[in-house]
């Protein structure tokens, strides 16, 4: 009896000596108004266009000329590659070139020659026409007066209507000639056309020796080295836009379920953040986490860059009346949890369980009917929670 009396006495000592230092603590205040709840994650930027350079012909490094991390423009050249074959193959294609646009002025300084001289012999036997119609028209003239006689005139007709065929024959011979010649020009023309495209084939695949990076941004890959020879179709280098940029935000599998296209969301690049919305959610799990793509807004912080590595939130729901404070640390979504609520009135602290909500940033959704304005105790109380009250002293 006298042991109880004293283990009775011993606990009511200690429940009255528990007392902690009110300034000590941190504490939240329970408030009431509209939350963004949002979803959090990690991840990084990445280029909105990419290209990957491949090459083209089996060829060999001959030199370097850019490294990753490079600013580039469209027309840039990373790498130089070197194929004796093509540039034979280019010097071939040059000379067919040459010698069928020679062939051509040719044929068509021929043809001209041939149509002066068709046009000279037209152009006397007009000339003849001409003087055996005067002739004739003349004889016709001095037949009445016995000067010329009718066979003379007959004579001198007949020989009017032989230069008349004649003329229009030569003219009909005239147009049929530029007619052939049109067409022996004709092909000839398509020939000079075959041999430029060949040409201009052959001049392309030595142009993309010149490997140039095809895009404005930054040189992200390089993944061949000077000296070394190439497959077709083997990677050389990966080029990206430095300023259209999207982000990969790595979300828990469990929030996924609240995220839709279209939700807004802000990224943080820990010197800046930056407004974006959700375009795409990857329907593949991986490692327990869900990849969301989002489009940034046009004005991107100063130190925006490919790879960069991100924090960002995605806006998933308004509550236009929620209560909520700041989290606690060791507080999750969805949880009930026993906190200390601060009693001003008593000068203690009382154990209490919460309910919770939804996360908001650095904010929670309390589900339990506090009102707002009370404060609760948010630091670590793990060697107080066999405890129901507190008494608070302020130093």
């Amino acid at each position: 009896m006298a042991v109880l009396i004293i283990i009775t006495a011993s606990i009511g000592f200690s429940w009255r000596s528990q007392s902690i230092d009110l300034n000590a603590l941190t504490l939240a205040t329970v408030q009431q108004g509209p939350l963004n709840t949002q979803v959090s994650g990690y991840g990084e930027l990445r280029s909105k266009y990419t290209r990957f350079l491949t090459a083209n012909h089996q060829a060999q490094v001959e030199q370097v000329v850019l490294r990753p991390g490079a600013r580039v423009t469209k027309d840039d050249v990373i790498l130089r590659l070197s194929n004796p074959s093509l540039e034979q193959r280019l010097n071939r294609a040059r000379l067919a070139l040459a010698r069928q646009r020679a062939n051509f002025e040719a044929l068509k300084l021929a043809q001209q020659s041939e149509q002066l001289t068709a046009q000279g012999n037209l152009t006397l036997l007009k000339s003849e026409l001409a003087g055996a119609k005067l002739r004739a028209q003349a004889e016709g003239q001095l037949i009445a007066e016995g000067i010329v006689s009718m066979l003379d005139h007959k004579r001198s007709q007949l020989r009017v209507a032989q230069l008349s065929e004649r003329v229009a024959l030569s003219e009909q011979q005239m147009q049929q000639m530029q007619a052939l010649h049109q067409k022996r020009l004709d092909v000839e023309s398509e020939l000079v056309e075959e041999f430029s495209l060949a040409f201009a084939s052959a001049q392309a695949d030595v142009d993309k020796l010149q490997v140039r990076a095809g895009i404005n941004g930054m040189l992200q890959q390089l993944q061949v080295e000077q000296g070394q020879s190439v497959q077709v179709g083997a990677p050389l280098a990966v080029v990206g836009s430095e300023h259209e940029l999207l982000a990969d935000l790595l979300v828990n599998e469990r929030d996924a379920s609240q995220i839709v296209v279209g939700q807004q969301a802000i990224i943080d690049t820990f010197t800046d953040t930056v407004a974006a919305q959700v375009s795409r959610i990857d329907p593949i799990v991986r490692d327990g986490r869900v990849a969301i793509e989002l489009e940034l807004a046009a004005d991107l912080p100063s130190n925006a860059r490919p790879a960069l590595t991100i924090e960002g939130e995605i806006i998933t729901d308004t509550l236009e009346h929620a209560r909520h404070l700041r989290r606690p640390s060791y507080v999750d979504a969805e949880q009930r949890r026993p906190l200390f609520i601060v009693d001003p009135a008593a000068n203690q602290l009382v154990q209490a369980e919460l309910e919770f909500g939804k996360l908001a940033g650095d904010s929670i959704e309390l589900r339990s009917a506090l009102p707002a304005g009370t404060q609760v105790v948010i630091s670590d109380m793990g060697e107080y929670m066999h405890l129901q009250k507190l008494t608070t002293v302020s130093h």
